[in-house]
């Protein structure tokens, strides 16, 4: 990820980029260049932007004259919270009506907060500005609230204060306390009147101010002290950012604070409300345009697919059911138009196939041709119905008929036999009706 901080000052625009690789800051080079009439700041962005290449978070940085400050007691912590409180708080306090105000607040030592507000009219020009020239700013900050970072270790303890020649930042135990928006003049006699009133207000002492971007340069003309004054040195991550580059780390020390807080903390924002960033929102639904398209595709080749095997499986189903209506009307011709054509089938073939009782047909059949002498000569039109059983033979005489009804009636219940006709010749046709018995299926 590439950040490109844009630092407006009262006289200048600064456009520092970074790259994040691997959870760590690299400087990618700088560039400054003074606003006036023949070169105002829209007329810089033209290049920026033609500079610029895809995935760069832009951030600009507002001078601190835009914006207004005052520490407030609130007993909440999220910040969230705390912007949508704000308005309601300073309403009828402050001489600009909150509707016009954007809001955002920080967390100061002391358990205060300090609540940070500019005009919604001012930060919404210098977007559209930005933005008509293809380099919206993502994120709308100031420089002076993420100096926290600049802290060299052994200034990290006890109070330090930080100024740009802007703005006053003053620290105790690396916690932010105070912050001031310096006036136009000579900086030593700014700072001292500042740092008086914060004594007499806070009972705090400054000793020493570390200088650093355009600050660092008026380093000769300011006096020995007190308070001293000296140059911000390099803390080991400036050192690591910068690669050893002392003077560009002193001079961009504000814009790569800001860098740091958009990447790896939460940083001060004034874009919310009307304000809020959404051409971030507007490009991932760019992108997601594609998938969308594709996954309705999917989802109507899907809705084709399923129509498709229904309207093949309702084809089969229609041609099972037409042949099982041709079966039926051969095998009942004389019926009428049945109710279910497949369970009328399902009980004729059950009731044919003859159940538990007659299940065993070839065994009754067997059982028949077991007892049956060498007088009775053959046994045809065998009829099976349900536990009935009806077949005609011939015999060689009536007392062979007699004996075969005596052993059959070992193996059927109410065994008979009856139209007995003799033949010319001495043989006898009959007809034998039994029931098989329970223990003989």
């Amino acid at each position: 990820m590439d950040y490109l901080i844009v630092q407006l000052t009262a006289s200048d625009a600064l456009f520092a980029r970074f790259q994040l690789k691997r959870g760590a800051l690299v400087f990618a080079g700088a560039s400054r260049e003074n606003i006036d009439r023949e070169h105002p700041f829209a007329s810089m962005l033209e290049e920026v932007a033609a500079a610029g290449r895809e995935g760069v978070r832009v951030v600009l940085a507002l001078p601190p004259s835009l914006l207004f400050l005052r520490e407030m007691e609130l007993p909440l912590s999220d910040r969230q919270k705390i912007r949508e409180v704000l308005p309601l708080e300073l309403k009828g306090e402050i001489a600009f009506a909150t509707e016009e105000l954007v809001f955002d607040a920080l967390p100061l030592e002391d358990g205060k907060i300090l609540a940070i507000w500019g005009k919604r009219h001012d930060l919404a020009e210098l977007i559209a500005v930005m933005t008509d020239k293809g380099v919206e700013p993502e994120i709308v900050t100031t420089s002076m609230f993420h100096w926290r970072a600049l802290l060299p270790e052994e200034e990290s303890r006890g109070l330090a204060a930080l100024t740009d020649g802007e703005s006053l930042a003053v620290y105790k135990n690396g916690k932010p306390c105070y912050f001031r928006t310096l006036h136009q003049g000579e900086l030593c006699v700014e700072i001292s009147r500042t740092l008086a009133a914060l004594e007499i207000a806070k009972g705090i002492t400054v000793e020493k101010v570390l200088l650093h971007g355009a600050a660092a340069n008026q380093k000769s003309d300011l006096p020995a002290g007190p308070p001293a004054f000296a140059i911000l040195p390099e803390n080991r991550e400036m050192a690591s950012v910068f690669g050893g580059l002392a003077a560009e780390a002193r001079v961009l020390a504000g814009a790569y604070a800001v860098a740091r807080a958009c990447a790896l903390e939460e940083p001060i924002n004034f874009r919310s409300g009307n304000l809020s960033y959404t051409a971030g929102r507007k490009k991932t639904l760019q992108k997601l345009r594609i998938s969308l398209i594709l996954a309705v595709v999917c989802l109507l080749l899907l809705a084709c697919e399923t129509a498709l095997r229904y309207f093949l499986v309702k084809r089969d189903l229609d041609s099972v059911n037409n042949s099982i209506r041709s079966i039926y009307r051969e095998v009942f011709p004389n019926r009428k138009k049945p109710v279910d054509e497949v369970a009328e089938l399902h009980s004729e073939i059950k009731r044919l196939g003859g159940g538990a009782a007659t299940g065993n047909v070839l065994s009754s059949l067997k059982k028949l041709a077991d007892i049956k002498s060498a007088d009775v000569t053959a046994l045809f039109e065998i009829e099976v119905d349900g536990n009935q059983l009806r077949v005609r033979g011939d015999a060689s005489s009536i007392a062979a008929v007699n004996d075969f009804r005596s052993r059959a009636a070992a193996l059927f219940s109410g065994a008979e036999v009856g139209e007995i006709k003799s033949r010319p010749d001495g043989s006898v046709t009959f007809v034998f009706r039994g029931t098989v018995k329970e223990g003989n299926r």
